[in-house]
């Protein structure tokens, strides 16, 4: 099991960026993978035997308005303050490495900084010379561009990022939840029992998968479930603001369009989307990724929203096989 260590680090605008580290932190391939709602930055429980082999540098950033990571000023757009943060947090870590290969990644929610990264202007985040690839696990889609993003969406995703969270003006929808939500998991024991009603009561086919990947990694029953609760409160811990912006980042400009990226955004730069078609986000998302995206693949995963994590080895092996360890 990795050791879970968090770091800080204070931006040039004096704000603080979180973030946790794990693997190999001399070499030059270098994987960020971004968190969901509710979420932190947190080095994994279980670090992928991908990454061993290939001897990554693996960091894992608790985005703006998360965690013990500050709120983004409101005057800039979420794309060009994940560049900024990212492109420091980067060069804090790897600074003038001329060899320096990317992957960025993200599960549910954390598809979208890991897409804005993808796509980001070369102006705005230079350092996207260096993606190499791109893993989307259980992704969201820009809502921007795919005009049939509510189609299959339970009634409360539809609610809480849908249509009415447009209508309904000052996050009304969003500050309401807060409240309620606030009450639902306020210690560690709520947090697990909502985290196990929602993600580990799935289907059969489902627990067994998440019993061999626990098992496989060592760890202890009940460890991981406890510390995504532990997570989860501490996410929302100094601030809901993260929570609050959820529906307007995913409806912003994200900097670009998919299906319009440019070769240099796309040649040699794989992307690799995993998704459940029995998701409560339904399979509409990821199957539009696929059609946008030059250069992507679309594997399905059985089981439900978490389902891809028990298949991240095998998903780190695929978008990797052609990747040599650079220690």
């Amino acid at each position: 099991m990795a050791t879970q260590t968090e770091q800080y680090l204070t931006l040039k605008d004096g704000r603080t960026l979180a973030y946790e580290e794990a693997g190999d932190k001399s070499s030059s391939l270098l994987i960020i993978f971004f968190h969901g709602v509710f979420g932190v930055g947190a080095a994994p429980i279980r670090e992928s035997p991908v990454f061993l082999e290939k001897k990554v540098h693996h960091i894992t950033p608790t985005l703006a308005g998360w965690g013990y990571s500050s709120p983004r000023p409101t005057s800039e757009s979420y794309t060009t303050v994940l560049a900024s943060d990212m492109t420091e947090l980067i060069q804090h870590l790897h600074p003038n490495d001329p060899k320096l290969r990317i992957y960025v990644a993200g599960g549910s929610y954390g598809t979208i900084p890991a897409q804005m990264l993808y796509g980001a202007s070369f102006d705005i985040f230079p350092l996207g010379r260096n993606i190499a690839g791109c893993l989307l696990a259980a992704p969201f889609s820009p809502f921007r561009y795919h005009k049939d993003y509510t189609r299959s969406m339970t009634m409360s995703n539809y609610l809480s990022v849908g249509p009415p969270s447009r209508w309904i003006p000052f996050n009304f929808l969003q500050r309401a939840a807060v409240f309620g939500l606030s009450q639902k998991f306020n210690t560690v024991e709520k947090a697990e029992v909502f985290l196990r009603q929602l993600l580990f009561s799935g289907p059969e086919e489902e627990q067994a998968a998440f019993a061999r990947w626990r098992e496989s990694g060592g760890i202890p029953e009940g460890a991981f479930e406890r510390q995504m609760a532990k997570n989860m409160l501490k996410s929302i811990e100094k601030t809901w603001s993260g929570f609050i912006e959820v529906a307007d980042v995913l409806h912003s400009d994200w900097g670009f369009c998919p299906n319009l990226l440019d070769e240099a955004h796309t040649k040699e730069r794989p992307m690799l989307i995993a998704a459940s078609k029995d998701d409560d986000l339904g399979p509409y998302m990821a199957e539009w990724l696929k059609e946008n995206y030059r250069n992507s693949a679309l594997k399905w995963v059985p089981g439900k929203h978490i389902s891809t994590l028990y298949e991240m080895d095998n998903l780190w092996g695929e978008l990797m096989k052609n990747e040599s360890a650079m220690a």
